[in-house]
């Protein structure tokens, strides 16, 4: 796909695909974020131990709100669990800094994205402690790892920062409604794209295709 094509059919996808997250019925959503939830927990309990501590690792997750898949059940779930729980509040420059989540953290309205963002002291992901697995949002993500967002630049950014191939590297893996993993191609990808490792659905964790390199 040329890259004129790629810039016109991306945004034609986002409004396709917002639009049928916006189609689904309220409890199917909720239905399926507390599966979700379920999937990330199965998944987040099996991590190895912060070698440090012996305690449970860090999750950065974020803060999913309707009609995307809710995440305030499995933040909870999390911080009952053990887990250091982390959100991201976006910066100048389209970078990210972490905030820990606790229940009833003070939130306010972001003043760049359309977003809630708790407050208190923020933080590099370089200074966060044992982060053990990324959620990363996403309208759809397909079998290959292909990720489309909502288009604001800020995980692409991050997650190159952070390449699955380095040292030590932290699992990247997507949060999705059943009918947002979509076939192997079908997202539009660009050089600053980020591929992610697997997708989280409401029937569990799906591992990306290999498509010739590691995710």
């Amino acid at each position: 796909m040329t890259l004129e094509k790629r810039d016109r059919a991306k945004p034609r996808l986002r409004a396709s695909l917002r639009a049928a997250r916006s189609a689904l019925e309220p409890a199917d959503r909720r239905d399926q974020a507390r599966a979700i939830a379920r999937s990330v927990v199965r998944y987040a309990t099996a991590l190895p131990a912060d070698a440090g501590t012996g305690g449970r690792p860090t999750i950065a997750a974020y803060l999913g709100r309707d009609p995307e898949p809710d995440t305030a059940e499995l933040l909870q779930e999390l911080h009952v669990l053990g887990f250091g729980v982390v959100v991201p509040v976006c910066e100048p420059a389209y970078r990210l800094s972490w905030v820990d989540w606790v229940p009833g953290v003070a939130l306010r309205r972001s003043v760049r994205a359309p977003v809630d963002e708790p407050i208190g002291p923020r933080r590099p992901f370089g200074e966060l402690a044992a982060v053990g697995l990324i959620l990363v949002p996403a309208l759809a993500v397909d079998r290959s790892g292909h990720r489309i967002g909502q288009g604001g630049g800020y995980y692409d950014r991050f997650l190159a920062t952070h390449p699955p191939d380095a040292p030590g590297a932290v699992a990247r893996l997507g949060v999705v409604y059943r009918s947002e993993l979509l076939p192997a191609g079908v997202i539009p990808t660009g050089p600053f794209d980020q591929r992610l490792g697997g997708v989280f659905t409401a029937d569990g964790m799906h591992r990306s295709e290999a498509v010739g390199g590691s995710v």
